[in-house]
């Protein structure tokens, strides 16, 4: 099967539009004899003449044949160059994220992303927050949103103060679960166990994650015993194992998933606030996209924080 170059199409359509190869040739950037060329070439290639006899511009009945398919064809031609275009300008976004910020607000963001701008792609990737410093300076991300300790977060495109909370199972709201079998046995708080010196059961994420470090801070800090008994990269592994009373955690108190509850027992010892904030690659700060998408976060949390 025969195989017609687009630069023929467009050549022939173009002499077509400006009536006269010299025009066509200068829009084209082609000389006038090499127009006179393609257009020899052209018709060789399809077995017809395209011009009538004695005319150099009117077209024969198989010239307008020609250029009816020759336009619609490099129609298609452009509308494919210029969604790929499009789409390699604005690119796909590296965005890395806490997975429990992932849980709860990436749902609300990516239909607004979705309208905004349908053309970008997204590689998302959850970690724990100091990898994502990490990540960030590696350039392996475009756009972080990021965990740090108050007064941490100076160079964030934005941040916010980011209470934290104990957090256990629901139903639980008002004391800690038992921390062992005899505690549970006998209906004790794991408060008052605690006083007998049964130790606060852990569950957390993987060391260097700030809420593991908060919670073991607050307990050293009121002499309070504590063991780890459940560690997992995931937020559905933490409430797999909180939500059953097997152990209790901390996280940000905006983002407590509703399958378990802030615990708000006055014996709890009092957290650290933390700080959240999103954070640009410098790269991409004068980037329209990321700072747009930068902002789509901004609003997000800035509502949370309102609302709180």
């Amino acid at each position: 099967m025969r195989n017609i170059p687009t630069d023929l199409l467009r050549s022939f359509v173009t002499i077509i539009d400006l009536k006269g190869y010299r025009r066509a040739g200068d829009q084209l950037g082609r000389t006038q004899p090499a127009m006179s060329l393609q257009m020899k070439r052209l018709q060789e290639l399809l077995g017809v003449t395209l011009f009538a006899r004695g005319s150099s511009l009117e077209l024969s009945e198989q010239g307008r044949i020609v250029a009816d398919h020759a336009r619609r064809i490099l129609a298609q031609n452009d509308a494919m160059l210029a969604a790929l275009n499009q789409r390699q300008s604005l690119g796909t976004l590296k965005l890395g994220i806490p997975n429990d910020y992932a849980d709860h607000f990436l749902p609300r963001l990516m239909p607004q992303l979705a309208k905004k701008e349908p053309q970008m792609t997204f590689d998302v990737v959850c970690h724990l927050s100091h990898l994502l410093f990490k990540g960030l300076e590696d350039d392996q991300y475009d756009l972080i949103v990021a965990l740090t300790p108050k007064g941490g977060s100076a160079k964030a495109f934005r941040h916010w103060p980011e209470p934290l909370a104990w957090v256990g199972a629901r139903g639980h709201e008002d004391h800690w679960p038992a921390s062992d079998n005899r505690a549970t046995n006998s209906g004790e708080t794991a408060a008052g166990a605690a006083a007998d010196g049964a130790p606060v059961r852990i569950v957390c994420y993987p060391q260097g994650c700030l809420y593991r470090q908060s919670m073991i801070a607050a307990l050293d800090g009121a002499g309070r015993a504590h063991e780890l008994v459940y560690t997992s990269p995931s937020l559905a592994g933490l409430q797999a194992a909180v939500s059953t009373g097997f152990g209790v955690t901390v996280l940000s108190r905006r983002i407590v998933p509703k399958e378990l509850a802030a615990l708000d027992d006055p014996a709890m010892p009092a957290l650290e606030d933390a700080e959240i904030g999103v954070y640009i690659h410098p790269k991409h700060k004068n980037s329209p996209v990321v700072r747009a998408l930068a902002q789509s976060f901004a609003a997000l949390f800035s509502e949370g924080e309102a609302a709180r």
